[in-house]
């Protein structure tokens, strides 16, 4: 069973000696038949990590495995095989499509790269991705543009799966979709995850979603995971009260305001890579920091079976209220 592992990733940005740290140590694990989702604010480090996982970028230090075999090569260029193993699937499907190529020579391309295959088989195959993820092959004759924005995702859903990986890995993949067009990609993905035996990493801002899909939940801030646990175990009961915030802010048209735990919302913004507080990160809006934490700056630990969190207060009992995540309609109502 193939696994994507993650070890003490560092990513610094900007000139030397005025760098900012993007992600700061993160470990984080996906294997093939498993969702790992990944969530957190704008600027936590969840697009650099998806991309670093990707063979998009390169960390400054750790490493990236797949199947315990490094995925940069020599000269820190992806080996062939990993990068036909691990494939993304972007946020903007438009601006991931060339608009001079068909939608079919675009899907068609990883099939030449990587599996070599000849023009007549390449047509054949298309047209069988294209329909795998319910469209038409007949559109892949039509330029990008001529495609609605659920179209063209499910295009480059197929484009994804073209060079049969092991790994998907979903960078806000629904983000600019209309929600009834959510949820039918996110079926897709659901269903092609089942049927292929894929792992997904899924970076998402929309906590409803990640409490339905997701076997595990990886909270980022300021470049670190803080709390990870199976399921929606981790929404029901947070044990980092970064967690309990984000929980608290989701909105929910079935839940007035005035009845929402709105003590546990954290306050401000996040601070940003070149302003990281000293001891915890997330102290200054932390409603139940306490005066040790300006001195400790906790790792992440385990607080139950599958769970760990860092904070040195995640032994006590919830910050807030379990909150009702509602999924997009027709998702996986259960």
């Amino acid at each position: 069973m193939s696994r994507l592992v993650l070890a003490g990733i560092v990513r610094r940005f900007g000139p030397r000696g005025r760098q900012a740290t993007a992600l700061d140590g993160v470990d984080l694990a996906v294997t093939a038949g498993e969702t790992v989702a990944l969530v957190g604010e704008s600027g936590s480090g969840k697009t650099t990590l998806a991309r670093i996982a990707a063979g998009l970028d390169r960390p400054d230090a750790g490493t990236v495995t797949l199947d315990r075999v490094p995925l940069l090569g020599p000269g820190g260029r992806v080996a062939a095989a990993a990068r036909a193993a691990v494939q993304m699937v972007f946020q903007d499907p438009l601006a991931s499509f060339n608009p001079r190529r068909s939608v079919g020579e675009a899907v068609a391309l990883p099939l030449r790269l990587h599996l070599g295959l000849p023009r007549r088989a390449r047509e054949a195959r298309v047209a069988e991705l294209l329909a795998a993820v319910g469209l038409d092959p007949a559109l892949g004759r039509r330029r990008p543009q001529a495609l609605s924005g659920g179209q063209l995702q499910r295009a480059a859903i197929a484009r994804a799966l073209a060079s049969e990986p092991r790994i998907l890995i979903c960078d806000e993949p629904v983000a600019s979709l209309d929600v009834s067009v959510r949820a039918h990609v996110l079926n897709l993905l659901a269903r092609l995850k089942a049927e292929r035996g894929l792992g997904l990493l899924f970076v998402s801002h929309d906590l409803g979603v990640v409490a339905r899909i997701a076997d595990r939940t990886a909270v980022m801030y300021l470049g670190r995971i803080v709390e990870e646990a199976p399921g929606r175990a981790l929404f029901a009961a947070p044990r980092h009260p970064y967690t309990a915030a984000l929980a608290a802010a989701v909105p929910d048209a079935r839940i007035p305001w005035r009845e929402r735990p709105l003590a546990a919302v954290a306050e401000g913004e996040m601070p940003g890579p070149f302003a990281i507080p000293a001891g915890c990160r997330f102290r200054p809006r932390c409603p139940r920091a306490v005066a040790a934490c300006a001195a400790t700056d906790p790792a992440l630990a385990p607080v139950a079976t599958g769970w760990r969190a860092a904070c040195i207060r995640a032994g006590e009992d919830s910050a807030v209220a379990p909150v009702a995540m509602a999924g997009p309609a027709g998702y996986m109502s259960s």
